[in-house]
């Protein structure tokens, strides 16, 4: 089973190539997945595996790749002759109105939890506020009101227009486009919810990609890039690994070495949930994307989400390792919706319409609804790895602010 895996992960590399050097959807998707597949074969001797699973997910990012493949050879869009500029005099306010109102979410939710702005002057009142707040949220028990909920739309729209707007922009708006990742990180130091900080990170790498597509500026993958990135995914970790010490509410060396083991369980643990999930699962319905789409159909009192989307956790590790885990991928919730066969379908007509909506994007047809569009297909594969992006209401809300900003900021006008 792994030469099977290694040699179609070889495959996988050879046939997505290109789309990769040019961080097109099927290239941001196979390199995440080849990263990671690579990773966890490396490291199997301390992770519970059955391999059936890693096949089904290898299988479905090589169908979402034939899709884009198709896609290149059958559709050719007739460019639309009309021309995009950038407004610079609304990048500004528009900027600095994301950043506050994206700050408004962390101060505000402290405020509800009980505690005073002025624990962030101490430590110690961080780690007693971080351990409070987790207790809270993982009773069942997490405070939230209208004001905070509308604010937290703005901690995820405010990244994706800082990576989008970075280009056009001066240097104290560029600044402002760097500090919209300010927001999730004091929301993962002080409250130890990873996933806003994360989602902030990959929205901001998303409005940037946009951007370059949007406007036709060529994307060349050069050395420095890589010293770059190597440097923002340290400062990236670093935080993450802060906020999960925090977490503990003491910061000790058994406390590092514990959370040290646990950030590979982050990281990797959702190969064996899902693997062992898919091994056993036995579909007796479909859910049709209620699953998938479960920001809305939770909504609409479809679905019942539990803390982490999924109850069940389970423990991932061997050998002496120890860790536990309820991450289940973004598979699970497309076979829980459309079964195994489905699944195929959905990948590949994925990768035929993003790259359909790419194309057009290019050819400056439909450009806004274009651009929302694969701020959201961009979104959805970078968090494959977790769970569905669209499982949040907040995601699905932002969206729409991102469609209107769009217009804001933008003018089409003909050529």
């Amino acid at each position: 089973m792994t030469i099977l895996i290694i040699a179609l992960i070889i495959a996988l590399l050879l046939l997505s190539w290109k789309y990769i050097l040019k961080l097109e959807p099927a290239g941001v998707f196979a390199a995440i997945w080849v990263f990671l597949v690579t990773a966890i074969m490396l490291l199997q001797n301390f992770f519970e595996l059955r391999f059936d699973g890693i096949l089904f997910i290898v299988g479905c990012i090589i169908t979402f790749v034939l899709g884009t493949i198709f896609c290149d050879a059958t559709y050719r869009p007739q460019p639309s002759g009309k021309r995009l500029s950038f407004k610079r005099e609304w990048a500004l306010p528009v900027m600095l109105g994301l950043f506050v109102g994206a700050m408004v979410n962390p101060l505000y939710s402290i405020i509800l939890h009980g505690f005073s702005l002025q624990a962030l002057l101490s430590m110690q009142d961080i780690l007693n506020m971080n351990k409070g707040i987790s207790e809270i949220r993982y009773a069942g028990s997490e405070v939230h009101d209208v004001v905070n909920q509308i604010f937290l739309i703005f901690c995820y729209a405010a990244p994706l227009f800082g990576g989008f707007c970075y280009r056009w922009v001066g240097k104290l708006t560029k600044t402002i486009c760097i500090m919209t990742l300010i927001p999730g990180m004091v929301i993962a130091l002080t409250q130890s919810m990873k996933m806003v900080m994360i989602t902030g990170f990959i929205l901001w790498f998303t409005g940037f990609i946009l951007c370059c597509y949007s406007y036709d500026i060529p994307i060349k993958i050069k050395f420095k890039h890589f010293l770059r990135i190597v440097l923002i995914l340290t400062g990236f970790f670093s935080v993450l690994f802060i906020s999960m010490v925090f977490r503990t509410g003491e910061v000790s060396e058994k406390t590092i070495l514990d959370i040290s083991q646990k950030f590979f369980t982050y990281a990797l643990g959702h190969f064996h949930c899902f693997d062992v999930w898919f091994t056993s699962y036995e579909p007796s319905s479909y859910s049709w994307g209620t699953k998938t789409f479960m920001g809305i159909s939770n909504l609409l009192g479809l679905e019942e989400r539990s803390q982490g989307i999924y109850a069940e956790y389970m423990q991932v590790g061997k050998n002496g390792y120890y860790g536990i885990s309820n991450v289940f991928t973004c598979f699970r919730p497309l076979i829980e919706d459309f079964g195994e066969a489905g699944t195929y379908a959905i990948m590949f007509m994925m990768g035929f319409f993003t790259k359909m909506s790419l194309k057009n994007l290019i050819c400056k047809n439909y450009i806004f609804l274009n651009q929302v569009v694969l701020s959201a297909a961009y979104a959805y594969l970078f968090w494959s790895f977790a769970a569905s992006f669209f499982a949040y209401t907040s995601y699905l809300a932002m969206f729409f602010l991102a469609y209107i900003l769009f217009l804001l900021l933008q003018k089409e006008s003909a050529s």
